[in-house]
């Protein structure tokens, strides 16, 4: 099994990297929906609610994603005290996803298996991985970019994106870089570039 990971800062181009990859044949870890899997998790709810009031829980008691969004982008007191809530036991279901991958695969052809996660830095992840595409782009592109996918105000894009920060990427045993600064079809090339290389990878851990 190759383990790819495809990380990038909010509406960088990350996602479109990794259904590329998927598109190619590798299997893709959604980091966001396990967030979601996470946020659904009782204790997770419970202790959210606690933290910043039940005025974050819908109704039905599930986490409103857009009302705590708009309490934590503009306030990094408030971002750190989600993130300790929130990010142990998503690490933990990433790792889950990625050994359940890994066991599920009985042929003698390794899979490439994709984790596409903004936070790979933050879960300190690069060494579980056999590389890592980092996608850049300019904070007034991917405002523009995130104003654009899903509408709504300036001001509101500009706070999600400028209230996004993670970590710089530790050693990874293999770390390519895109700059997303032109369209879609020159980030698709890139991203084919590199799956040649991770394709090249694969073909190399062939079991006999």
């Amino acid at each position: 099994m190759v383990r790819i990971g495809v990380t990038g800062l909010m509406a960088s181009g990350k996602s479109t990297v990794a259904r590329r990859f998927e598109e190619r044949g590798a299997i893709r870890i959604d980091g966001d929906a396990l967030g979601w899997e996470a946020l659904r998790a009782p204790e997770v709810r419970s202790r959210i609610a606690e933290a910043f009031g039940r005025g974050v829980l819908t109704p039905e008691g599930e986490v409103d994603r857009s009302r705590l969004g708009a309490m934590v982008f503009r306030d990094p007191r408030a971002m750190e005290r989600l993130n300790s809530i929130v990010q142990p036991p998503l690490r933990e279901r990433v790792l889950q996803r990625l050994a359940a991958v890994d066991e599920g695969r009985a042929d003698a052809t390794p899979a490439v298996v994709v984790l596409d996660a903004a936070l790979i830095s933050t879960w300190g992840l690069e060494r579980e991985l056999d590389g890592v595409v980092e996608v850049t782009a300019s904070e007034p592109l991917r405002i523009a970019r995130l104003q654009r996918a899903r509408g709504g105000a300036l001001d509101e894009a500009a706070g999600r994106v400028l209230g996004q920060s993670l970590p710089p990427l530790g050693p990874a045993a293999r770390l390519w870089k895109i700059d997303n600064a032109e369209d879609e079809a020159s980030l698709i090339a890139g991203a084919d570039r590199i799956w040649n290389e991770i394709a090249h990878m694969a073909a190399g851990r062939r079991r006999p």
